[in-house]
């Protein structure tokens, strides 16, 4: 096995830690307007679940990509997502100051159920072409369809946010590499799941960006290689 043939499992290793360091950057630079964090995240799952499919060469121009393809969809669905929660968050607050047991038990359980079809959204925009009434519906439907996989990517978000709240460690490493990290290891099930629900046209176009990056990676290894 040659040590430095780009090739190499060690070598490529590195590669993809350092393609996922990259974009955790690209990622945070593209949070800070704020309102744009709701296209950084669909942009995020786009080029993780890529890479998971292995349909990626360049992380930055598939990134870029679907940020601008996007960007309007992406900007009016997170407004939405925002404002719903801050309501229900709302509601929930109110119904724990008045101790109304019903109304605890109603809110908690809306809390939970939004933020589970949420987490579905912005992966869905990523990979399906679809107006944004359906976007919502659509995540809605898996919440319930797919129960251990809502139950996994709430887990995910809750370990994560104890980790914040407890380990600095956490904190640094979500800086340099965790965002994207998280992103690519809940890419390994959505991909599993929204193969059931690819129209022709999805598979076709799925089709079209593999011939394209199989043409990049020919273009990349011979440019490595000169």
């Amino acid at each position: 096995m040659k040590v430095f043939d780009i090739d190499n499992p060690v070598w490529s290793t590195f590669s993809k830690i350092f393609d996922l360091i990259v974009l955790n950057i690209i990622f945070l630079i593209s949070c800070i307007p704020i309102i744009t964090i709701s296209t950084a995240v669909t942009a995020l799952y786009y080029t993780t679940m890529r890479i998971v499919s292995g349909n990626v060469s360049y992380v930055t121009r598939d990134y870029w990509k679907s940020f601008k393809e996007n960007f309007k969809q992406a900007l009016v669905t997170g407004v939405i997502v925002f404002d719903v929660g801050v309501i229900l968050a709302f509601m929930t607050y109110l119904s724990y100051l008045s101790d109304a047991y019903l109304g605890k038990v109603v809110f908690t359980v809306a809390d939970v159920l939004f933020a589970g079809a949420v987490s579905y959204i912005f992966p869905s925009l990523a990979k399906f072409k679809m107006d944004t009434g359906k976007l919502f519906y659509n995540s809605f439907l898996m919440t319930f369809v797919h129960v251990p996989f809502t139950i996994l990517n709430l887990g995910v978000l809750f370990i994560t946010g104890l980790g914040v709240y407890l380990s600095i460690l956490v904190r640094v490493l979500l800086i340099f590499c965790g965002f994207s990290a998280i992103a690519l290891l809940q890419s390994l099930w959505f991909n599993y799941i929204f193969a059931k629900y690819m129209s022709k046209e999805d598979i076709e176009r799925e089709g079209v960006y593999r011939e394209e990056e199989k043409l990049a990676k020919k273009e990349k290894k011979a440019k490595d290689i000169n």
